[in-house]
């Protein structure tokens, strides 16, 4: 047994770059809500968001991989996976897949609370057993996908406050109208890929069309409109819109370009700016 590839493996059996990155909501939404609460900083809930968070997405993208295990082989940036080539069987995957989702549900609720326990499982169950069914059947899956997708940055707000407010709820919402522009991006620069599984998750059944470009400019708007509540309704400081604004304004930018030209750059222009918005905006949230 090669160890190195074997390691590899479980890294790209729970997408450990894309785990990262949506535990790093969570943890926003922990630091957002540890400040408004005046609380401090708790290296216990702290960890409970961070791993917890980690081990629940985990099961989901493993639980996803077991599923589409098929479709992943037939698609070029997914055919190499661990379980479509067979270095990690089936049995294995449903094993770790369990053990980790134990594993974070427990973590969320032995060191933040309940509440953000049952929000991580809810995430893992829809996005493993609704949204992943779904891609192959309607454009649809996108929105279902996004409510699983919008509940990180949630959970660490409610790992402080053990309750769904208004500003918890904000921080849903940002992440919630945010993951659609990113994804329709990705999905018009890889759509040629998709088809090849029969995969429909550009928003309109005609592809990369222009009306389907305006929906991406649309929910572009509404992100950033979404983002500033906060400073207007009191929860944030002016001072955020110095890195709302910017990030923004180019998010918005970029979207209008691609509505214009539907050009394949410019799709890949729009999902880097993606990128680095919702972190630009997290932390001016954050800082003010």
């Amino acid at each position: 047994m090669n160890i190195g590839q074997y390691i590899r493996d479980y890294f790209l059996l729970v997408k450990f770059k894309l785990t990262i990155t949506v535990v790093g909501s969570a943890v926003f939404g922990y630091f957002i809500g540890a400040k408004l609460a005046e609380t401090g900083f708790d290296w216990k809930v702290f960890l409970g968001v961070a791993l917890g968070g980690f081990f629940t997405v985990a099961a989901s993208n493993g639980i996803n991989q077991l599923i589409e295990k098929d479709s992943d082989a037939l698609m070029n940036r997914t055919s190499d996976r661990p379980i479509a080539r067979g270095r990690i069987t089936d049995n294995e995957a449903r094993i770790f897949c369990l053990l980790s989702a134990v594993a974070g549900f427990g973590l969320l609720w032995f060191f933040c609370n309940p509440l953000s326990a049952w929000l991580g499982l809810i995430s893992l169950v829809l996005y493993a057993f609704i949204y992943t069914p779904l891609k192959k059947t309607t454009p649809l899956a996108v929105m279902i996908g996004a409510f699983p997708g919008a509940l990180p940055p949630l959970i660490g707000w409610t790992a402080v406050h053990n309750q769904i407010d208004e500003f918890g709820l904000i921080l849903f919402g940002i992440q919630f109208f945010w993951q659609f522009p990113h994804f329709w991006a990705l999905a018009w620069m890889l759509h040629d890929d998709y088809q090849k599984a029969g995969y429909w998750l550009l928003p309109t059944l005609q592809g990369r069309s222009r009306t389907g470009a305006i929906q991406i400019l649309i929910y572009t708007f509404i992100t950033l409109a979404i983002s500033i509540v906060p400073v207007f309704n009191g929860m944030s400081e002016m001072g955020a819109l110095y890195f709302i604004l910017p990030a923004g304004l180019y998010f918005l930018y970029r979207a209008i370009r691609l509505a214009g030209s539907l050009d394949m750059a410019d799709a890949r222009q729009l999902f880097f700016a993606s990128l680095a918005y919702n972190p630009l905006v997290f932390t001016g949230l954050l800082i003010f």
